[in-house]
C-alpha cells in the first residue's frame, strides 16, 4: 500500500497482493517503522453506511462499508473517492486507488502492480 497526504487528503494506492488482502482478510495494513516506534494505516471492511476515518495516536484506519469497497475490489474500476466530515467542520477527502504500473522505467519493483490502461494506446 502507498500512502499519500497533502493537507487534508489521504491517498491510498493498492496494489494486487492488497486487493487479494480485502478479499480474504478483509483489510489491508501497512506500518512503517519511525524512530523508536511505528505507525500503521488500514483499510477495513465494516457494516457501515458511509465511510469512517479513525485517527488512533500512532495508527490512521480508514473503516469502508462493506457492499462498497468489496465490490470494487472484484470490479474494474479504478477507485474509491469520498469526503468526511472532521470534527472542526473541515472536510477529509479520502481516495483509495488501484496502483497501476508506470509507464516509465523507475526502478521499483512493479510486479503486485495492475496494468496501466494507458500502455495499451500507441502514440
Amino acid at each position: 500500500m502507498k500512502i499519500r497526504i497533502k493537507a487534508n487528503t489521504l491517498r491510498f494506492r493498492l496494489d494486487k497482493n492488497d486487493i487479494s488482502s480485502i478479499q480474504q482478510n478483509g483489510y489491508v495494513m501497512e506500518e512503517t517503522q519511525i524512530a523508536n516506534g511505528s505507525i500503521h494505516f488500514c483499510i477495513k471492511l465494516k457494516p457501515v453506511d458511509e465511510p469512517v476515518v479513525k485517527l488512533d495516536p500512532f495508527a490512521v484506519h480508514v473503516q469502508y462499508p462493506e457492499k462498497l469497497l468489496s465490490e470494487w475490489t472484484n470490479s474494474e474500476e479504478n477507485g474509491l473517492y469520498c469526503s468526511i466530515r472532521n470534527a472542526d467542520g473541515s472536510e477529509l477527502k479520502v481516495s483509495i486507488e488501484k496502483d497501476y504500473k508506470c509507464l516509465t522505467e523507475r526502478g521499483e519493483d512493479e510486479t503486485a502492480n495492475f496494468e496501466n490502461p494507458l500502455s495499451r494506446h500507441n502514440c
